[in-house]
């Protein structure tokens, strides 16, 4: 059983709330292995945050993935387990903060409703469900609980959409959405390597149309595949399409922001 815990949130490192999640998971299951995937999101950030979970998913598919970025939290919506058809698990609130992972580790195969008195720990305080809640049933699955034993099933299609959407194809052009822009200033946009092979679109280069602008850019294996300064697209660790600048910052050079539509193509 895997014991690893993938951990995202928007609690930065300047006050308990890491640390005290950290405690509850060992208390609750010594063998878990928590490992900080990330704590810096800006506050309230879904969509950077559901951008960093897919990124987690994707380099670690067989860990349990538990995501805390919850302005809603105490309001009423949903502490959530999900576990995809890969067999990937996550854990987090309904707020569309885990359904892009989902969906990039094969789509949800079911979810379930925390239930708080499934798990062995106090009353949920109404601002901390992380502590409460999500930190204690993330800990129940790395010890070998079954994701169903912890609250009763949830209609998938019931499920608060993600904050991005995935690709698709529009007038005979592949469309996706720049879902985030890294510390580094490169574009993350919400296409796969496979789904570009699919639409033929794998090849020395690649036309980014954005609404003020089209860029002719190299498709290449890494960064230095390009001179400093120039732009180039590749699929980066994430396992998204990604348009950077060597030694530079694409989003400022080309004033796109995350949630800006592209459309992708082969140059003529």
């Amino acid at each position: 059983m895997q014991s690893i815990i993938g951990f995202i949130s928007d609690f930065g490192l300047e006050d308990t709330w890491v640390g005290v999640c950290h405690a509850v998971i060992y208390r609750a299951c010594p063998q878990a292995q928590v490992v900080d995937l990330g704590h810096q999101i800006p506050p309230f950030d879904i969509r950077k945050a559901a951008a960093m979970a897919v990124a987690g998913v994707h380099q670690l598919p067989e860990a349990i993935h538990l995501v805390v970025v919850d302005p809603g939290v105490g309001g009423g919506r949903r502490d959530l387990c999900i576990v995809t058809c890969n067999g990937t698990r996550l854990v987090g609130p309904d707020n569309g903060v885990l359904v892009p992972a989902a969906l990039r580790a094969g789509g949800v195969e079911a979810a379930y409703a925390i239930n708080p008195t499934k798990i062995d720990f106090k009353q949920p305080l109404a601002t901390f469900h992380a502590r409460d809640v999500l930190a204690p049933a993330a800990a129940a699955l790395a010890c070998g609980i079954d994701a169903s034993s912890l609250g009763a099933p949830v209609d998938p299609g019931t499920l608060v959409p993600g904050p991005f959407e995935s690709a698709h194809v529009e007038d005979g052009q592949m469309v996706a959405e720049v879902i985030e822009s890294d510390r580094f200033g490169s574009l993350r946009i919400a296409v796969s390597k496979q789904e570009l092979q699919a639409h033929g679109l794998w090849g020395e280069r690649l036309e980014l149309g954005f609404r003020h602008l089209s860029i002719d850019v190299p498709l290449a294996r890494t960064f230095t595949d390009v001179q400093d300064g120039n732009p180039v697209a590749l699929v980066d660790s994430s396992g998204w399409l990604t348009l950077a600048v060597r030694m530079g910052d694409a989003s400022e050079r080309y004033g796109i922001e995350p949630g800006a539509a592209v459309r992708i193509g082969v140059p003529s």
